[in-house]
């Protein structure tokens, strides 16, 4: 097994909310994902019915990608990415869509996979990482609600319950003050978008 220090790569203890990448050989797939780490073991929980779950079951790997960009979150939470947003980096003579916009990503295969009647939860063995840039951010509020939204909002588009929707326009007051231009224009496009749905 690789060794990988995981905080350098941005999977700190907790859940850390990555962009997750598959790819079987065609069109890569990528959407936001949560990496549970308790210690040094990794796990992630996927939801039956999602082109990452299809893609897990089948490859048993999965590339997490340490991203800033608000929108990315939003739109990956919504919809496809275009082609020409990924690269595709070979490991060991197998293909892994990686994000271009990544401060970093790992490889992992998936192990120890068990299925729920809801979800697989597997744990994830690094095979290989890259770090692309040297960023320091600082917290900012309005990003990991922008973030806070997209989980809200996945759960109301399966719920259609207003809670949700409540929750998400409080985070926008906050996301207003506090984010700048990029959290603003997430939670802006996450807004229109839920609209739209009504």
């Amino acid at each position: 097994m690789a060794k990988i220090d995981l905080d350098t790569f941005g999977i700190n203890e907790g859940i850390s909310e990555m962009i997750v990448t598959t790819y079987q050989g065609w069109s890569p797939n990528a959407a936001p994902m949560g990496i549970i780490r308790k210690d040094d073991e990794l796990l992630v929980r996927l939801f039956k019915g999602s082109t990452t779950y299809s893609n897990v079951l089948a490859e048993h790997r999965l590339v997490a990608n340490l991203v800033y960009d608000p929108l990315l979150f939003v739109r990956t939470t919504f919809g496809d990415l275009d082609d020409s947003e990924f690269d595709v980096f070979t490991h060991d003579e197998r293909g892994f869509a990686v994000l271009k916009d990544a401060v970093s990503w790992a490889v992992f295969e998936c192990v120890d996979i068990r299925e729920t009647s809801e979800a697989l939860v597997a744990k994830l063995k690094p095979l290989h990482a890259r770090m692309n840039k040297h960023v320091f951010r600082s917290v900012n509020r309005g990003f990991n609600l922008v973030i806070e939204s997209c989980v809200h909002a996945t759960r109301y588009e399966l719920t259609n319950d207003e809670k949700y929707m409540r929750l998400i326009k409080a985070y926008s007051c906050t996301v207003n003050k506090c984010g700048g231009k990029a959290e603003k224009d997430a939670m802006k496009f996450l807004l229109n978008y839920l609209e739209g749905k009504k």
